[in-house]
């Protein structure tokens, strides 16, 4: 049946002359893909408009919102070690390198307590940071927890 499913879409991709239309083929491209779309969820109730790139760009969307057109990459993580959830902010499949300066908003997602971390790009400095929900005198990124006032100011 997926392979149906894939043929059908693949057709879709070529009459529309897109090949963009491919699935996910690694656990870790479908993560980021359910972050993606849970991203997209929010964004539209809250009535900003989500715009996802058509060409590769350092930002996965360019959001409409009252604070204006905000280049956001998403990231997501399930990782948690010691009360802390690891988020890789790197980019680039081989070579991990610094997330661009071009970028807004990190947007992270911790997927297994359905929690959004919105952080200006310029908090983000290092290729990995630790996020800490449960323990907040821990956690130096807490007031970005659930926290999507940045999409208004």
């Amino acid at each position: 049946m997926a392979e149906l499913q894939y043929d059908y879409y693949t057709s879709l991709a070529t009459l529309y002359d897109t090949h963009d239309l491919t699935m996910p083929t690694s656990k870790a491209q479908r993560i980021g893909t359910i972050a993606e779309t849970v991203f997209i969820k929010e964004c539209l109730e809250r009535d900003f408009e989500p715009h996802p790139t058509t060409t590769p760009m350092p930002w996965d969307f360019i959001v409409s919102c009252p604070a204006g057109d905000l280049k956001v990459q998403v990231k997501s993580t399930s990782v948690k070690d010691h009360n802390a959830y690891t988020v890789n902010t790197a980019s680039g499949s081989t070579m991990k390198l610094p997330m661009s300066d071009e970028i807004d908003v990190v947007a992270i997602y911790i997927s297994p307590r359905d929690e959004w971390w919105m952080m200006p790009r310029d908090v983000v400095t290092s290729k990995n940071i630790k996020l800490f929900p449960e323990n907040p005198s821990k956690s130096k990124y807490k007031k970005y927890q659930e926290n999507w006032s940045i999409y208004y100011e």
